[in-house]
């Protein structure tokens, strides 16, 4: 998938796109121009450029005064929005002031990005589209994924902000709103523009000899740090919530599966937390049950 620093850019980008697309085929390839193929002219050693195919040289073509002829396009290097499809590779796409955006992969699986991402979702056989949605300071949020839903096989995690539907502004909705929003939208090709997570953030964290991060848990709340742990070191805080392991969601599991969870994974270990009084927020119209039996629970990296 791409990001985009704003909601504008990434629009931008759409349009970018769209013209492209079109004007691709509009203009002759400079390789064949007014009926001269370009390929069989080459620059002698004064300078001239002279019929006839370059000779063959023992040197390195970097060595070569003058350019070789190449053939332009109309627009060097576009950049191109794409859809999320699952498993497929994630790309950033930070913009600058310059004409082209620097694409980069993405680290680690279940790490947050800056930046904004289309994601095209469909609706299942029962209409849905499997997420729920709720406000949080005028924004609209992800409070659930359900598992193999259209949802969650295209990206969607818990705490995503939800920015647009189908090019409705969501800023200022309830949750309410945006669901009722969702339902209305076409079965096929519903398209989402999101945020990753902005409430949360991941911390890579080693274990102790004892296999041991250095952290107490109750119901998934962290409520106490061991000193001189590497949960310590790292910058973990209390009156936050494990939600994810390693990528892979963590919410409703009891404190001893989370911790036997924690003992098994490999190293280091990458947590994703989230401030409890916000995790509450966004839970609160859930059920322990319907968190811990439908939450979506795969694995990004898979």
């Amino acid at each position: 998938m791409s990001l985009y620093p704003t909601f504008e850019e990434l629009k931008v980008d759409q349009l970018l796109t769209e013209q492209n697309a079109a004007v691709s085929d509009a203009y002759a390839s400079m390789a064949c121009y007014m009926g001269l193929d370009l390929n069989n002219f080459h620059y002698d050693n004064h300078g001239e450029l002279v019929p006839g195919p370059a000779p063959t040289s023992t040197h390195s073509e970097a060595s070569s005064p003058y350019p070789a002829i190449q053939t332009p396009s109309i627009m060097s290097q576009p950049v191109t929005g794409s859809q999320t499809v699952a498993g497929a590779q994630q790309v950033a796409v930070p913009f600058g002031s310059g004409s082209r955006a620097l694409v980069t992969p993405t680290g680690s699986a279940g790490e947050i990005k800056q930046g904004l991402r289309r994601v095209v979702v469909c609706k299942n056989s029962e209409g849905k589209v499997g997420v729920q949605l709720v406000s949080v300071d005028n924004g609209v949020f992800v409070s659930m994924v359900k598992r193999d839903s259209p949802a969650a096989l295209g990206g969607l995690r818990f705490g995503d902000q939800i920015v647009s539907i189908c090019g409705k502004l969501m800023a200022g909705k309830s949750g309410e709103s945006a669901m009722k929003t969702l339902r209305k939208a076409p079965v096929n090709n519903i398209e989402l523009v999101v945020r990753d997570r902005p409430f949360e953030r991941t911390i890579m964290v080693n274990k102790s000899s004892s296999g041991n991060i250095g952290i107490t848990l109750n119901d998934g709340e962290i409520i106490a740090i061991v000193a001189d742990s590497s949960a310590a070191r790292n910058g973990v805080l209390t009156k936050h919530q494990v939600v994810e392991v390693n990528g892979r969601n963590v919410m409703g599991m009891k404190d001893k599966e989370l911790k036997e969870l924690l003992h098994c994974n490999r190293e280091p270990v990458q947590l994703t937390i989230l401030p409890t009084v916000i995790y509450k927020h966004l839970v609160k119209r859930l059920l322990n049950n319907q968190i811990r039996k439908e939450m979506d629970r795969s694995d990004p990296s898979a």
